[in-house]
């Protein structure tokens, strides 16, 4: 009796559910096709009267437009004296008519609808063209049409100032231009008056419109200007509509039917169009726009059945919802009814219970955050740094991961190739990387490293799968998957190939010179670091082969890797050449020298270099003392340029400077008279390089010479005339000068560069100095006095 009585209760209330809900589904279904209904009625409405509206100010603007370009152009015209002075000559005068075709032809400039402009001289009986240049009687006028007009007494009289037509094309029964005639106040004896005529291209009136409607991708409305006669002024019509003519000339001669009504159906074609026409302008000019009928109504037609769509499958996802929350609802009532019975309620009821609902809902949501947790942590590990850290913790060997984890992470990145394959690394590094340290700021730098990381990485595309990363920061790495390569000498062709569209790539674009290095097949993790070693040893290489080169494993042979050693005889032979200032010479044997250099390790290369310089240091100053003042600033100049050589040019550079300028100090040394004159040099020379020093004077120099500094002092003002403290201020005065005309620093900059101090001081010495105050040298120099 219970299981029988519960049965019918339980299907009692899931039916009466699902009927309510189904009857407010339907409700709902009718009220939301009402609504839809109402609304396309109303925006088939508004949009009716929307492009009427916008008709009737296209053509208005049209109209508008013409007129006062005719108008404007005509009062123009009438206000300049060299035309009044062509329509009032009472002789034919060419200078005259010359000036008046220049300002024509100055006013046409800015105005690009004006076809021409006719001048009619009445009492001369002389027409002029813009057009043609040609000044004739009336008779002989190119356009007689307009020169009837002109020399007809009555239509001077009733001219009322509209645009006339006087050429029609017979095909299309349309006119290229229209014809405005500005009368100039006054008549001739014969009746007949002076006038301006302006020829106004008819297209220009479409051409408003069109401008109007730039924004439309494809024009569907087609716009045509008639005049009252059935001549078509100006069109421009729609691909639909502007196949035939005829039915252009018939829809025309059929504007004065209309009457200026807003709107009307015509068929043409058997398709049905919305003609749209109004003449409310001062020319009482046809506008009519014809716009396909199906065009006009294409989005509420598509608004309507996309609607009815939407209300069936709204109803029918209700229906269901309405069945479901019907069973739903009755789910829970059946299982407390069982719990009421004492009966055992099923699994799937245990939504009575609120408290294990939400438990459940917990511990959904701490799932998903716990699997949010790991999917940022992947994308964080699978990102550019993170991969590029990874990777040269792998070739540096410095990475803490067990080999199962390496693999792990290898196999997350998409690199297990790396782990099981046969491998080809490849580095590059930038040529002149001093050169572009100093040229480029830290974010440029960065930005251009993984510029070259990026067209790597896609002409890698071509050739198979690799990785390109940074890896110093002058340095970068490819590990190139070789396995498909059984043959090396296919994968050398292959790599070369490969590199070499990187350089060329990375110099087009961005104006970078790569050298390049790559080694044999290898294989397994393990063999990563000491292979990554072994790239930047063979691009050391690039001092042999220059910039831009690449390095093969078989050129390491060919680098003796025994220690250099330059005879002693060479040596003596440079050192002589320079004690004799014989630059050339000297030259000659250093590269004699570097040729067999070169064959050997960057590091010996180097140290060689900087043993034979030291070499010939000291043997030029064992036999001249009197050089070391100079040639120790070089010296130090010499030995910080070389850590930045990269290849064998840039030693050659260097070195060939260091022994021109040991040449010429040991010939100025020659040149010298006596040793006074040496040492009043010497004492130059440290003025000359120590002048913005503020500590530089008399008693600084001698402790230097090791003299005392009365004898210096004597002896300098003996052979200049002047004391050591008023020739260093005059040189620091001589300087100031200089960078006061020479560049745009401020004065407080420019006496702290020389060595002087701003005070009060400074100021007296300046005038005393240059015969004038500081504000009176700026004038000078045409500079603002800003007080600094």
């Amino acid at each position: 009796m219970k299981l029988s009585k519960l049965k019918t209760q339980r299907t009692s209330f899931q039916r009466k559910s699902f009927i309510s809900f189904l009857v407010i589904t339907i409700i709902i279904t009718v009220l939301l096709t009402f609504f839809l209904t109402f609304t396309f009625l109303r925006t088939t409405i508004t949009m009716t009267n929307r492009y009427n509206d916008r008709l009737l100010a296209q053509s208005n603007y049209s109209i508008t437009y013409l007129d006062e370009t005719a108008k404007k152009l005509g009062r123009a015209l009438y206000s300049d004296n060299h035309i009044t002075e062509f329509l009032n000559m009472n002789v034919h005068d060419e200078e005259v008519a010359l000036l008046t075709s220049k300002v024509i032809d100055k006013h046409f400039l800015t105005l690009n609808n004006i076809d021409s402009v006719y001048l009619y001289n009445a009492g001369l009986d002389l027409f002029y063209s813009s057009r043609s240049g040609e000044r004739r009687p009336a008779s002989a006028f190119s356009d007689q049409a307009i020169a009837k007009l002109l020399t007809d007494k009555k239509f001077v009289a009733e001219y009322r100032g509209r645009p006339i037509v006087t050429s029609v094309d017979e095909a299309t029964q349309s006119a290229n231009t229209c014809s405005y005639i500005l009368f100039e106040p006054g008549a001739t004896a014969a009746g007949l008056k002076n006038a301006i005529v302006v020829n106004i291209r008819t297209k220009a009136l479409t051409d408003s419109i069109q401008a109007i409607n730039g924004h439309d991708p494809v024009q569907e409305t087609s716009f045509l200007v008639v005049d009252t006669n059935g001549s078509i002024l100006s069109m421009a019509l729609s691909p639909e509509f502007g196949h035939d003519m005829s039915e252009v000339r018939t829809l025309a001669q059929k504007a004065q039917e209309l009457d200026g009504s807003n709107n009307r159906v015509q068929k043409i074609d058997g398709t049905r169009y919305l003609v749209s026409s109004t003449k409310s302008n001062a020319n009482n000019w046809y506008i009519m726009g014809v716009t396909p009928f199906n065009t006009i109504f294409k989005d509420v037609i598509t608004a309507s059945i996309v609607s009815v769509c939407i209300v069936v499958a709204v109803f029918i996802i209700c229906a269901v919802i309405c069945l479901y929350l019907a069973r739903r609802l009755n789910s829970p009532i059946q299982a407390m009814t069982k719990i009421i019975n004492g009966e055992a309620p099923a699994r799937s009821n245990e939504l009575v219970s609120e408290t294990e609902e939400f438990q459940v809902i917990l511990s959904v949501f701490e799932s998903m955050k716990e699997q949010n947790v790991q999917l940022d942590k992947i994308m964080r590990e699978t990102g550019y740094a993170a991969k590029q850290d990874f990777l040269n913790a792998l070739l540096s060997g410095s990475t803490m991961y067990s080999m199962e984890t390496v693999r792990e992470k290898l196999h997350d990145l998409q690199l297990d190739y790396i782990v099981s394959n046969q491998l080809c690394m490849c580095l590059f590094k930038i040529d002149n990387y001093s050169q572009f340290m100093s040229q480029n700021s830290q974010k440029e730098r960065w930005a251009l490293r993984y510029a070259i990381v990026n067209i790597a990485t896609e002409i890698a595309e071509n050739y198979g799968q690799c990785e390109v990363f940074s890896c110093d920061s002058d340095k970068f790495v490819m590990i190139m998957d070789c396995d498909s390569v059984s043959q090396y000498k296919v994968l050398q062709d292959k790599v070369e190939r490969f590199l070499r569209e990187i350089q060329w790539n990375t110099q087009k674009y961005l104006h970078i010179s790569l050298s390049m290095a790559y080694s044999t097949m290898f294989q397994g993790l393990e063999h990563l670091p000491s292979m990554y070693n072994n790239m930047k040893g063979s691009i050391l290489l690039k001092m042999r082969y220059g910039h831009g080169c690449i390095i093969t494993p078989y050129m390491m042979d060919e680098i003796n890797t025994d220690e250099f050693h330059v005879s002693v005889k060479k040596e003596e032979q440079l050192i002589e050449k320079v004690l004799e200032s014989d630059y050339e010479k000297a030259s000659a044997i250093y590269q004699s020298i570097s040729q067999q250099l070169y064959q050997y390790t960057y590091n010996e290369v180097l140290f060689s270099i900087v043993h034979l310089i030291y070499r010939i240091y000291s043997g030029v100053l064992s036999k001249m003392p009197a050089i070391k003042d100079n040639q120790d600033l070089t010296l130090q100049a010499f030995l910080q340029d070389i850590q930045h050589a990269e290849v064998g040019a840039d030693i050659d550079i260097l070195m060939n400077a260091f022994l021109q300028k040991l040449s010429n100090e040991i010939t100025a040394i020659k040149n010298t008279s006596s040793s006074n004159d040496l040492l009043m040099q010497r004492i130059i020379g440290m003025v000359e390089q120590e002048y913005p020093n503020t500590e530089l004077c008399l008693s600084s120099i001698a402790e230097k010479l090791r003299l005392s500094p009365n004898y210096v002092g004597h002896l300098f003002k003996a052979a200049h005339g002047q004391s050591i403290a008023q020739y260093i201020f005059d040189f620091r005065m001589q300087k100031l000068d200089e960078y006061m005309r020479n560049t745009n620093m401020s004065l407080s900059t420019i006496i702290e560069k020389v060595g002087l101090e701003k005070n009060n001081y400074f100021y007296t010495r300046f005038k005393k100095h240059f015969g004038m105050s500081l504000s009176e040298y700026k004038l000078q120099l045409g500079q603002e006095d800003d007080s600094d």
